[in-house]
C-alpha cells in the first residue's frame, strides 16, 4: 500500500470538509505512522479544493503594468525558501506554489544570504518593477542585519521603496494590492501574488521536486 497516495486522499476529504488543518494532519499522520519531516512535508503542500481555487485567481499575470500599483515582498518568506530551492529542499506543491521543507525557526545568516537577496531584488528588476518594499519581521533572529543587506543592495541597484521590520508583517502586507509571498493567508487578502522562487526556478533552469511525482512513489527523498 502506498502510505503517501493514502494520507493525501485522506487529509485532502477532511480538508475539503473544514476541517482544522493541524487537527486533520496530526489523525492522519499519526494514523499511517509519518515521521516529522514526512508531516511538514503533506502540511506544507495538501490544500482543500477551495484553497486551490482562491490561489489559482491570485496567481498574478506578469504580463500586467505593475508601475502604479502597490508592490512589497514578504522578505523572510521569499528569503527562506529561495534558499532552500538553491539547496534542493523546496517543493513545487498541490498548488503549484514553492514552498521551503527546511521548517527552520528563526533565520539563519550565512555566506549565502547576501546573493540570495540580490537574486530576489534582480528577478523584480527583470520583471521591471523598482518600486516596492520590503518586510522583515522584526522578532525574527538577524532580522537587522538581513534588513541592513537589503537596504545596500536596494541602493546599489537604485531601486525605490522601504525596508520595513515590522512585528506585524502579515498584517501590514495585507494592505498592498501584490505581494511576492507563499503565505496564504497573505495570498487570500490581496489582489494578486508573485511566486519569486518559481520564476527564479526557470531562469537559472532549477530543479524543483514535484508533490505529485513524491505521491506517486510513496516516499520522501532529499
Amino acid at each position: 500500500m502506498n502510505s503517501f497516495f493514502e494520507t493525501h486522499h485522506d487529509l485532502k476529504y477532511l480538508l475539503n470538509r473544514n476541517y482544522r488543518k493541524k487537527s486533520a494532519l496530526n489523525f492522519v499522520t499519526n494514523h499511517y505512522g509519518l515521521n516529522t519531516f514526512e508531516r511538514n512535508f503533506f502540511g506544507r503542500c495538501v490544500f482543500s479544493d477551495d484553497h486551490l481555487e482562491v490561489v489559482n485567481k491570485k496567481i498574478t499575470d506578469l504580463t500586467k503594468d505593475f508601475k502604479t500599483k502597490s508592490i512589497a515582498i514578504d522578505g523572510f518568506n521569499v528569503l527562506i525558501t529561495l534558499e532552500s530551492l538553491i539547496e534542493g529542499v523546496a517543493i513545487f506543491c498541490e498548488d503549484k506554489v514553492i514552498r521551503d521543507l527546511k521548517y527552520q525557526k528563526g533565520y539563519k545568516l550565512n555566506e549565502k544570504s547576501e546573493e540570495t537577496i540580490e537574486i530576489i531584488l534582480k528577478t523584480m528588476l527583470n520583471l521591471n518593477l523598482n518600486n516596492f518594499d520590503v518586510y522583515y519581521d522584526e522578532q525574527t533572529s538577524k532580522s537587522g542585519e538581513i534588513s541592513k543587506i537589503t537596504k545596500n543592495l536596494m541602493e546599489k541597484y537604485s531601486i525605490s521603496g522601504e525596508v520595513i521590520l515590522s512585528k506585524k508583517v502579515d498584517f501590514e502586507l495585507k494592505h498592498y494590492e501584490f505581494v511576492a509571498t507563499s503565505d496564504f493567508h497573505i495570498i487570500k487578502n490581496v489582489t494578486g501574488f508573485l511566486d519569486i522562487p518559481k520564476i527564479v526556478s526557470k531562469n537559472y533552469n532549477l530543479d524543483v521536486k514535484n508533490f505529485l511525482e513524491i505521491i506517486k512513489k510513496g516516499k520522501l527523498e532529499f
